[in-house]
């Protein structure tokens, strides 16, 4: 499965099936900075992963880094339906995130995955840490837009320790012309 910034692969890993994500070559970038960046990217989407599980957010349990891949668990389900149940456990999944200085980058439905075990969250490749509210209320404003639900997940985000402030500052980035 090819991605923007990735190639998602299935391989053998201790007698196991695991997902490889692989960095991609992007051909437009000076090679010495292409070659940073996929290092980079690669080693803070690894230590994202591993600091969300200690967040308590069930997450890809990392198996393997190295320069430009991740070898990381296969997480079998569907992606997040619209039910009160569902998306008020996703608001807890983001607020833990935000409580543990994590921004996810690209919270949507699509990242979370929903099986017998819970709701999963994957795909930290446009993640960083940060405690700033901005950050905050842009990865909550990317959740919204892509559900219906949204007092549901809001009952759910209410644990986040700032959840006030991040509120307020949605509101003023949604009067922004960007997003009207």
């Amino acid at each position: 499965m090819r991605g923007a910034e990735a190639v998602l692969s299935f391989v053998n890993f201790l007698g196991k099936r695991m997902v490889l994500k692989h960095r991609k070559e992007k051909s437009y970038r000076v090679p010495a900075l292409d070659l940073k960046i996929r290092s980079e990217r690669t080693r803070r989407e690894a230590r994202l992963l591993h600091k969300a599980k200690l967040a308590g957010v069930s997450a890809p349990t990392v198996y393997a880094v190295d320069e430009y891949s991740i070898t990381m668990t296969y997480l079998r389900g569907r992606k997040l339906g619209e039910s009160e149940k569902e998306l008020k456990e996703a608001g807890k999944l983001l607020a833990s995130l935000h409580n543990a200085g994590i921004i996810h980058g690209d919270f949507t439905p699509y990242n979370i995955i929903v099986n017998k075990e819970g709701l999963h969250v994957i795909d930290f490749g446009l993640g960083f840490f940060s405690s700033r509210i901005e950050d905050r209320a842009d990865d909550l404003i990317t959740m919204l837009k892509g559900i219906e639900g949204k007092e549901k997940f809001l009952s759910g985000y209410r644990a986040c320790r700032d959840y006030d402030a991040v509120l307020r500052r949605k509101a003023q980035i949604e009067k922004r012309a960007r997003y009207q």
